[in-house]
């Protein structure tokens, strides 16, 4: 982007020279605004004709935050739970930024954050990394520093320092003195205290400070102590004994990766016992019976029962996440969308009572908000599948909230009215999904592909003149298909659309740049047929009786 900028000088009527690069530009309309002017924050929510109905006690549970969302679309981040009508209470930031980003990029992310949290009011449990490289550690550090300045105290609930570091001993590209560094060299630990330190000097002095583990930290006495490869129970025991209760424990619990979840017997794609056992939320279920596991060993560890506890992560990947090895990867069913939606459904459900007699978790978290990579392998854990994807996961295989029909074209015209978006769009999909997710565009014009599978792409509220260029352009009109909005797939029709106007309008152009095409000089009459552009339908949502899931 940065190699491809062109300096626009836009002279206005006053004095004042306004100074735009083209990157400024194609980022800010990435991330939903202008990056150097204030953010309007609107509601995102993605479109599908299943409801999943009511969310238990929802204001103890979140969703994570994925990369792709916190880099590209963090003006996508949904006001209520995908397939519900419920609001979303907090978020869960694993970092500020990535190293590897570019700052245009972070500013218009990190404003849509506020807006987003300041509108929602949601609350936000925001995390810095623990790595390898101590001075990439500090800068990450650094930004999160900064968004805290920006959130509102009011807004932040917890702050996490490192995720997952007990599993680094597994990964390939982390080495022996890494691992070393961060638990017998003691790296993980001083640098808690640093960052909470600082933490404290910002005033959240008050708010939960923590950092993260998986299952597999809870397998000790009591938790998980093994020299050279992971020291959980010491750095526990430091960081309960320093802040008391208010460190808090969080583990990140998946069934779907649970190594002892078998096949069922006799067969060798088949596994029904292990998604009867994995994806229910009921007391002898794999979720609650964890947590009553890790309020045993908390209280072990500190003789106290009600210590806050967080399940940080929890979720199910379909399709298939590339990153699952035991013996379930040869199970279909395991990675199913069926089983997807029941484990999400469940998990909407969930009153978060773990049986015997134990204090349930204070808050949980969906992992993700959309798919995204883990150590470089595609794990799709995401309610919405990608940015710009304007359908939930969960959904009728023939769903669509809209219709698009060929309204001019191929031809060497296009669209030509005010633009909603005028910028590269990666195919014709990705052009036609920003249209759906803007209740303004009617119409989308679309110029053959460029270069590294980028098309130009024009979003307008209306298609009343037709200018003139020098590549075959299609444009596509939008219509509204009328959807029941149900717990059972419906399927969906095209709605009745009002009589379309007519406009006679005068097409006259002039030598301008528009993306990768050049209009011409033109003036003629043209007849063009305006269909309705609203948008907007009702969904009617049907009242879906609760169902108790049981294994079998």
């Amino acid at each position: 982007i940065q190699a491809q900028a062109q300096t626009l000088l836009l002279f206005l009527s006053s004095p004042v020279v306004i100074v735009v690069t083209r990157a400024m530009v194609r980022v800010a309309n990435f991330a939903g605004c202008f990056a150097l002017l204030l953010c309007t924050a609107s509601a995102f929510q993605c479109s599908s004709d299943v409801s999943l109905g009511p969310v238990a006690r929802s204001s103890a549970k979140g969703i994570a935050l994925d990369d792709s969302t916190l880099r590209w679309c963090a003006s996508q981040v949904p006001d209520v739970w995908p397939n519900t009508k419920q609001s979303m209470s907090s978020i869960r930031l694993f970092k500020a930024w990535s190293a590897q980003w570019t700052d245009l990029e972070r500013e218009a992310s990190w404003t849509n954050l506020v807006n987003y949290a300041s509108h929602s009011g949601a609350k936000v449990f925001i995390g810095t990394p623990v790595t390898c490289d101590e001075a990439q550690d500090a800068q990450a550090w650094a930004w999160t520093k900064q968004i805290l300045q920006k959130l509102h105290p009011d807004n932040i609930m917890g702050l996490a320092v490192g995720n997952e570091l007990e599993l680094l001993q597994f990964k390939d590209s982390v080495s022996a003195s890494c691992v070393n560094n961060i638990w017998e060299d003691g790296y993980l630990w001083r640098h808690f205290r640093e960052v909470v330190t600082e933490f404290n000097a910002l005033g959240f002095g008050a708010v939960p400070v923590t950092s993260v583990f998986t299952g597999m930290g809870l397998g000790g006495n009591p938790f998980y102590e093994l020299p050279n490869k992971a020291r959980v129970n010491s750095f526990l025991a430091n960081a309960t004994s320093a802040y008391g209760s208010r460190y808090a424990f969080t583990w990140n619990l998946y069934p779907y990766f649970d190594p002892s979840m078998p096949l069922d017997q006799g067969t060798t794609d088949q596994c029904e016992g292990a998604i009867a056992a994995a994806s229910c939320w009921g007391p002898t279920c794999a979720v609650p019976a964890s947590m009553r596991s890790a309020r045993r060993k908390m209280e072990q560890l500190t003789g106290a029962k009600d210590r806050t506890l967080w399940i940080g992560e929890t979720g199910w990947s379909s399709p298939r996440a590339g990153s699952l090895t035991t013996i379930l990867k040869a199970c279909p069913a395991w990675s199913s969308m069926e089983t997807f939606r029941n484990f999400y459904k469940g998990f909407l459900e969930w009153d978060l009572e773990i049986g015997g007699g134990y204090k349930p978790p204070d808050h949980m978290f969906w992992f993700t908000m959309r798919d995204a990579q883990n150590f470089g392998e595609g794990e799709h854990f995401g309610l919405i599948a990608t940015c710009d994807e304007p359908l939930c996961k969960i959904r009728s295989d023939d769903f669509a909230p809209f219709e698009f029909t060929l309204y001019n074209g191929p031809a060497k015209k296009f669209c030509a009215d005010a633009a909603l978006y005028d910028d590269w769009a990666y195919g014709e999909e990705s052009c036609r999904n920003k249209c759906t997710l803007d209740d303004d565009c009617g119409y989308y014009s679309i110029w053959p592909r460029s270069h590294d599978g980028l098309h130009w792409c024009r979003l307008t509220k209306t298609c009343n003149t037709l200018a003139v260029t020098d590549l075959d352009v299609s444009v596509y009109s939008k219509q509204v298909v009328q959807t029941t909005l149900g717990p059972a797939s419906t399927g969906s029709t095209t709605s009745e659309m009002p009589t379309p106007t007519t406009a006679s309008a005068e097409l006259t152009t002039t030598q301008s740049a528009t993306g990768n095409a050049t209009t011409l000089t033109e003036t003629t009459t043209e007849t063009t047929t305006q269909p309705a552009t609203d948008s907007a339908t009702t969904l009617a949502e049907t009242t879906t009786e609760t169902i108790t899931l049981t294994a079998t």
